[in-house]
């Protein structure tokens, strides 16, 4: 027989035991900085191995540790089962401010922007003011998405940030001619979200 899905997960006592598992694992850091970063989005163990470049395996096994812990909240979805933050635990909250302060904006800037369609490259310079440079051969919905996905990450203001968008060919042309664009952003320091270094960043 089936077991009921209504049984409630048991609540794990607070203490040293649980403070430990959290905190002593690269793998579950990086699950927990990618969860963070996505917001209330549902992702299998194949997706977050992808992202993130690690096995399967020592992803199902920091999931199914932190699923026990009332961290996150799985749910089977056809042959996979999906994993998002468990909102409804009290210290999932204070956990997530804890992972925004120690990775920072920068890190869960590049962990909102993976898997978008035609997305090359994004920097992220500070100064004037907030700036989100997209490169890439970017539709409106894609667009649309890293703008969601963008003003969604913990820390980052989406009224604030100032998004620029090239193309991929527009963008190879400012570099190889070293524009003016380029010698304005090697004075603002560019972080790099995501991409090649090598084909983003200012020469």
């Amino acid at each position: 027989m089936a077991r009921s899905s209504s049984i409630a997960t048991p609540v794990i006592a607070p203490g040293p035991d649980v403070l430990a598992e959290l905190l002593s694992s690269r793998v579950r850091a990086a699950v927990l900085g990618f969860l963070v970063a996505r917001g209330d989005e549902r992702f299998s163990l194949t997706e977050l191995a992808r992202a993130l470049d690690l096995s399967i395996s020592s992803v199902q096994h920091e999931c199914y540790k932190l699923e026990r812990l009332r961290v996150l909240k799985g749910r089977r979805e056809g042959a996979s089962r999906r994993y998002r933050l468990d909102w409804e635990t009290p210290i999932v909250e204070p956990l997530t401010d804890l992972v925004v302060a120690v990775l920072g904006r920068e890190h869960l800037l590049g962990h909102a922007l993976v898997d978008i369609a035609g997305l090359q490259g994004a920097l992220l310079v500070e100064f004037p003011e907030t700036q989100l440079i997209l490169i890439g051969d970017l539709g409106l919905e894609e667009l649309e998405i890293v703008l969601e996905r963008a003003a969604s990450v913990p820390g980052v203001d989406g009224d604030a940030l100032d998004v620029a968008f090239y193309g991929t060919d527009a963008w190879r042309e400012h570099r190889e001619s070293d524009s003016s664009l380029i010698t304005d952003l090697r004075t603002r320091n560019p972080v790099l979200l995501t991409g090649d270094p090598k084909r983003i960043l200012p020469g």
